[in-house]
């Protein structure tokens, strides 16, 4: 199965401190994020399967090492990522190793970051398209209605010209026609939507084509237990059939069981390679359930 991306290292302490740090001399900046953050946790460098987890909490710098890799490999992004005061310095200092078979080198054209802010932003437009065609369709309709029942085009053929010859037409065709008739020739209908969930996986399923790396912030956000389970199988079958290699950031059990997938635990100093069972998170899931496992008889 493909390996695109084999590896990336990050900086170490001494190299922030020496190159990035020591250099800044003005005081107005309480953060040298994204510095500080992984030292501290013993992480320099990941080396990558066909699908790759990045594990752990809220502030844990999974997200923020998607954001890296993504800016140093020049990944397609939906949404422009706003990068902080040393982001690009840092960015510029980091390094990678593709694949290391012939076939495979270089990263593909199309590769991606995918956040969960995109999937939010798609279903917004969806619903704002919606409004739109909706406003539209009750402006066809009082238009209907006031050439059907308030006299619209009554005026003689011979008396206008240029525009007004057009309006006249356009309300002539309206009197043949049905107000439904016209609605669907001028407006067209409403963007079919189904549940968050159902929009999530059209928007991962749309995006992710074969053959390509994609780096994955969060997908699980906004899905439910089904979707998420959906969302797993999909990603399983995009890796292991049609050439797609993942890093994914997340905390969701559901991903985190995925078949084969190297997880890395953010969580623990030194970054450990863990089984999904290990992970606290995962636990917490098992022993919640498994101390009601009585109601479920």
């Amino acid at each position: 199965m493909p390996i695109y991306l084999h590896d990336f290292t990050f900086l170490t302490s001494s190299t922030e401190e020496r190159s990035i740090i020591q250099q800044e001399h003005r005081t107005c900046f309480n953060s040298f994020y994204p510095c500080e953050i992984f030292p501290e946790k013993g992480l320099e460098r990941l080396e990558f399967d066909t699908v790759t987890i990045l594990y752990g909490g809220n502030g844990s710098g999974k997200s923020t090492a998607l954001n890296i890799m993504a800016a140093k490999l020049g990944l397609l992004r939906d949404i422009p990522f706003n990068p902080t005061h040393f982001f690009n310095q840092y960015v510029e200092r980091t390094k990678f190793n593709d694949s290391r078979y012939s076939d495979l080198k270089g990263i593909p054209e199309g590769s991606r970051i995918l956040c969960s802010e995109d999937v939010f932003d798609k279903t917004l437009s969806i619903r704002t398209l919606n409004h739109d065609i909706n406003g539209h369709r009750e402006e066809i309709a009082q238009e209907w209605i006031d050439v059907q029942y308030h006299g619209g085009g009554q005026r003689r053929m011979t008396t206008i010209h240029g525009p007004e010859f057009e309006a006249y037409k356009r309300t002539q065709r309206m009197k043949k026609k049905s107000m439904s008739s016209v609605i669907r020739s001028e407006v067209g209908l409403n963007v079919v939507t189904g549940s968050n969930g159902e929009n999530a996986l059209d928007f991962f399923t749309e995006k992710i084509q074969s053959g390509a790396l994609y780096l994955l912030d969060e997908p699980e956000n906004s899905l439910s237990a089904k979707w998420q389970v959906k969302l797993a199988e999909f990603l399983e079958g995009m890796a292991r059939f049609e050439r797609c290699q993942f890093v994914i950031a997340t905390h969701s059990p559901f991903l985190l069981g995925m078949h084969g997938a190297k997880i890395y635990d953010l969580d623990t100093l030194g970054v450990p390679v863990r089984k999904w069972t290990e992970l606290e998170n995962v636990r917490e899931y098992f022993e919640f359930f498994q101390a009601r496992a009585g109601e479920f008889a």
